[in-house]
């Protein structure tokens, strides 16, 4: 069997709750008729009596003058007496058993399934005779108006409930057209063929155009990484399609050559590529790791300065293949707690780009210090520079600016210095002039009392 929508289930709640709601009105209504039905006919038997007395004349013969008396009226006869309880005049029902008189007070007299209402009233004349008004009305009359109301109540309910029944679907349909929205919306985007459409609710309920915005969020953060999967997925193919082209014409240049020496030539262009293609995939597979919260780190303590010296000499041997001066000021024992292999290559990585990008007879300067809970590495160089506009993107994995295209690397060291930084709760920040070079600052907090 299939399950009832949301829409649905709400709407029978919503049309139970008033078919409940209905049957304690009606139900209060139908009691509530009976004592109100009552007390009028009580009123209208002590109104009919007391008005009918003020007609009672006595003539001057000593005979009574009933020519303006009502003996009927509304449902209440009314009958005359003598003090002896004759009838003098009037109506009185025919099934009524004989009831003794007693001056306004209201008696309710039953025989079989018949019900009354008997009312008396004494009147004194002005011969000091007596006579007796009654008022006589049957329940029946009540019953009758009771059971009108409750074949009116009856016919209503239903027509009632119906009429909720279908507001409800209405109301129930219009504040889930939203919803109707943002599933449709979401399955045109779940299908990939327009990731950049939105929902872009207007005129809803704020809790509607809330979950609206929050999906809108979501689904441009999925363009975004969808996007960015796929420029990946071309920059490394771009990157892996040098070298393995390299590699299959040296090969094939090797094959056809017999001279031993172009033979070796080919093969050391073959392991240069290799080992370039060894270095791109070990940088891929440790951001892939990373991404999935799949890398091993060792925090440790250890000696930032040591580290950087070791780094720096590295870089001197390099620099010194370009006639570059390399100028350094360590602050020594600056201890801090982090992974000592990542730090390290975050080092490697900004000095080395420094040394790429830095000409014959340029200079470098490297500073390390520790002020207060923080230390700070800087790497300046007199390099290229970069474009002002390209700074926000020289962070992305593969990216490298136009002047810089061409040079060794695969523009995937700044990505992987930023997610050190970040791994070690630090910054990494870049200041650079276009032709004059570049600095970048690395920020690193340092734990209180971390001392070597």
């Amino acid at each position: 069997m299939k399950a009832l929508s949301v829409k649905m289930k709400i709407t029978l709640w919503y049309t139970g709750l008033i078919m409940v709601v209905l049957s304690v009105i009606f139900a209060a209504v139908l009691y509530a008729a009976d004592d109100v039905l009552l007390l009028d006919l009580q009123e209208e038997i002590e109104n009919e009596v007391y008005g009918n007395a003020s007609s009672l004349e006595l003539r001057r013969d000593g005979s009574l003058r009933l020519d303006e008396v009502d003996f009927l009226h509304d449902g209440v006869m009314i009958a005359v007496y003598d003090t002896g309880g004759k009838l003098i005049a009037g109506l009185t029902p025919m099934q009524l058993p004989p009831t003794p008189f007693k001056s306004e007070l209201l008696q309710t007299v039953n025989s079989g399934s018949q019900t009354w209402y008997v009312f008396d009233l004494y009147l004194r004349m002005r011969d000091n005779s007596g006579v007796w008004l009654r008022g006589t009305a049957s329940l029946s009359s009540i019953y009758a108006a009771r059971d009108e109301i409750l074949m009116q109540c009856a016919l209503l309910f239903p027509f009632l409930v119906l009429l909720s029944g279908f507001g409800g679907y209405l109301l129930t349909k219009k504040a889930f057209q939203p919803v109707r929205q943002i599933a449709a919306a979401a399955e045109h985007i779940g299908s990939g063929s327009d990731l950049s459409q939105r929902i872009n609710l207007k005129n809803a309920d704020r809790e509607i155009m809330e979950l609206s915005q929050t999906f809108d969020s979501m689904f441009s953060r999925l363009e975004k990484s969808f996007d960015a999967e796929r420029q990946f997925t071309a920059d490394a193919s771009h990157e892996l399609r040098t070298p393995t082209a390299v590699i299959i014409a040296q090969a094939e240049y090797a094959l056809k050559s017999s001279k031993p020496e172009e033979k070796e030539e080919a093969l050391q262009k073959i392991l240069a590529q290799g080992k370039k293609m060894s270095r791109l995939l070990a940088q891929l597979l440790m951001l892939a790791r990373a991404d999935a919260n799949k890398l091993q780190f060792e925090i440790e303590k250890f000696d930032f300065s040591e580290l950087a010296e070791i780094v720096l000499e590295e870089t001197e041997q390099l620099a010194e293949k370009k006639n570059i001066s390399v100028k350094a000021d360590i602050e020594p024992d600056v201890a801090v707690e982090g992974d000592q292999t990542l730090l390290m290559r975050l080092l490697l990585n900004l000095l080395d780009n420094a040394v790429k990008y830095t000409g014959e007879g340029g200079n470098i300067s490297f500073t390390l210090k520790r002020s207060g809970s923080a230390v700070t590495c800087t790497v300046a160089d007199t390099g290229c520079g970069i474009a002002e506009d390209e700074l926000p993107k020289i962070w992305r994995r593969f990216y490298q600016s136009d002047g810089n295209r061409g040079q060794s690397g695969a523009g995937l060291g700044l990505s992987m210095v930023q997610w050190i930084a970040s791994l070690h709760d630090g910054t990494i920040n870049v200041e650079s002039t276009l032709g004059k070079g570049s600095t970048f600052t690395f920020t690193m907090p340092v734990k209180p009392g971390c001392q070597i």
